[in-house]
């Protein structure tokens, strides 16, 4: 009984696979026209269903036409004497009215003569709006072509369905936190493009500098759409340090301003009095700025004191603005990333200076 069945399954098998065999092969493929370029799956079968993928950068959908392809149809004759009973009606209809996305073939229907066969035509692709939910970064929206042939059961074999998938991916934020590194004077908030030294030339060193007193300044402008929070250290150059430097009193204020403002305007000032006094901090941790607004930290700082002309810098000194995780004590392991902050991370400027 055992052999019997198992023989009757194997001949079953074998009369199906000659049936599929038999049948005529329409086989489909999709060429882009016009809009973006889909990642196309299943390509060029006879069988199953073809997927156009497409991937659109933006924040919302765009209404309306949105791209064009050719479907190529090429019928094939089977791999025995068995074939469909020829002309065979072959229909395309979209099967999702309450889909956003719809397909519309520019001829709904073809009549296959024979296994020599073969026609195209030109799909479009359409986004009806009124069908969409709220955008979401990564939405996928889906609209299905059907394939089917008249009458069913003719023993030509089509593809099922032709699917296209629009995926919606939002920009990447742009670089909105806009980090400028300055001097200025403290006396008059007037911004330094050189300073002077004067030299002992017997011993070689400085004995003072024009201004006495600069002010190194690190400025953070949030053109983000949100709140940003971060930590903004102050890199001053080697040969420089804080004023007063280990003794009572503030070397470092902060300021939070309103608005964006730009330091690379003519006539661009630094604040002379007021703002929050940070001690001698280098780095000021925790900040949270509003969107559209400016945060500013200046450092009243003096070069070091007897210091000899020959190890200074050739031409100038480097100074430095920097911004990290908030909480991470403006750790360097934590700069916040480039794709956030611009135009470099950490930003640096130079003072030149001329001796005398």
């Amino acid at each position: 009984m055992k052999k019997f069945f198992a023989v009757a399954v194997l001949s079953i098998l074998a009369l199906a696979s000659a049936s599929a065999f038999a049948n005529d092969q329409l086989t489909s493929s999709v060429t882009p026209l016009t809009g973006p370029t889909p990642v196309i799956v299943n390509n060029g079968v006879p069988s199953g269903t073809i997927q156009l993928w497409y991937h659109v950068v933006g924040t919302q959908f765009t209404c309306g036409q949105f791209a064009q392809f050719t479907l190529n149809l090429n019928d094939a004759a089977g791999t025995s004497g068995r074939s469909p009973s020829y002309p065979v009606t072959v229909n395309l209809a979209d099967s999702g009215n309450g889909t956003p996305v719809q397909l519309a073939p520019a001829t709904g229907s073809f009549s296959v003569s024979d296994a020599t066969w073969s026609d195209s035509t030109t799909v479009t692709v359409n986004i009806d709006c009124s069908k969409l939910s709220a955008p979401a970064d990564g939405q996928d929206i889906v609209g299905n072509l059907n394939v089917s042939t008249t009458p069913s059961g003719s023993n030509l074999n089509t593809i099922s369905t032709i699917q296209v998938h629009i995926v919606l991916a939002f920009p990447a934020e742009s670089a909105c936190l806009k980090l400028y590194s300055f001097q200025n004077d403290p006396t008059t908030g007037d911004l330094l493009t050189t300073i002077s030294l004067v030299e002992n030339a017997h011993k070689g060193t400085v004995t003072s500098t024009n201004p006495g007193i600069v002010s190194v300044d690190g400025l953070v402008v949030n053109a983000c759409p949100d709140s940003e929070s971060f930590g903004i250290a102050i890199g001053l150059d080697g040969n420089w340090s804080t004023n007063p430097s280990n003794n009572p009193g503030n070397a470092t204020f902060t300021y939070s301003e309103p608005g964006e403002l730009d330091p690379t305007v003519t006539n661009f000032t630094v604040p002379t009095t007021g703002g929050t006094g940070q001690g001698h901090a280098l780095c000021v941790d925790n900040v949270n700025l509003t969107s559209g607004d400016s945060y500013l930290v200046i450092v009243h700082s003096q070069l070091n004191s007897g210091i000899a002309i020959s190890s200074l810098p050739a031409t100038a000194f480097t100074f430095s603005a920097s911004l990290s995780t908030a909480g991470t004590s403006c750790s360097s392991g934590s700069y916040l990333p480039s794709t956030l902050v611009s135009p470099s991370n950490p930003v640096s400027s130079s003072l030149p200076y001329t001796a005398h």
